[in-house]
């Protein structure tokens, strides 16, 4: 969350007596703040870190930049009623879903504007997030992601494979067709790891 003027909550800041600590050389506490032009009242918690040294000469304390030279300020807008320090850790584990972000746009060309027409671009966008999902979905269909603790920090309750990684272990294994006793069969060079593990979705699938 911006430190708009208008939301008034520098002004909290400069008042505030108390902080509760949260980790190490961090503190916060969180506010109600109601925003009239947007007829809405959101819990906001604000942190503040502690840095080194005393401000620079003529340094100005109006808390217009996000440090007044001891301290630097964050804010995190949200519906979640806990404990600052776990809104701290859940807003750091945020890391994954840029994570997903990043995969989209890198694998299946989610942030690509392929043509000049907005339905044609709005289709391909919704092609590659089916995609991503379908990927997903076929790891759990095969039992390729295993389970794993949340934590405050790690909210992912499946350890997925990227699309990089399916695409390179699994789908683009060599392989030829051949006609053993006039049969056709496919026969793909794969290690007996591999090789279980395709007998395994092959049973999931199935089953």
């Amino acid at each position: 969350m911006p430190m708009w003027d208008w939301l008034g909550i520098r002004k909290r800041i400069r008042e505030r007596k108390s902080w509760k600590r949260v980790a190490d050389r961090l503190e916060g506490f969180s506010t109600r703040l109601r925003i009239e032009k947007w007829n809405r009242t959101l819990r906001v918690v604000i942190f503040r870190k502690k840095i080194s040294g005393k401000p620079a000469k003529a340094y100005q304390l109006d808390l217009f930049q996000p440090d007044d030279g001891f301290y630097e300020y964050s804010m995190v807008v949200t519906n979640k009623e806990v404990s600052e320090r776990t809104v701290w850790h859940f807003m750091a584990g945020r890391g994954g879903h840029e994570k997903t972000l990043g995969e989209l746009k890198q694998h299946v060309a989610f942030g690509s504007i392929v043509t000049n027409d907005w339905d044609a671009n709005s289709t391909w966008q919704l092609l590659s997030a089916l995609t991503h999902n379908l990927v997903r979905d076929f790891q759990l269909a095969t039992r390729s992601a295993p389970k794993r603790l949340n934590t405050r920090k790690r909210t992912c309750r499946f350890r997925f494979e990227s699309l990089r990684t399916v695409r390179f272990t699994l789908l683009s294994l060599p392989g030829r067709v051949c006609r053993p006793n006039g049969r056709h069969q496919l026969r793909i060079v794969a290690s007996h790891k591999m090789r279980k593990r395709i007998r395994r979705i092959e049973q999931s699938l199935a089953a």
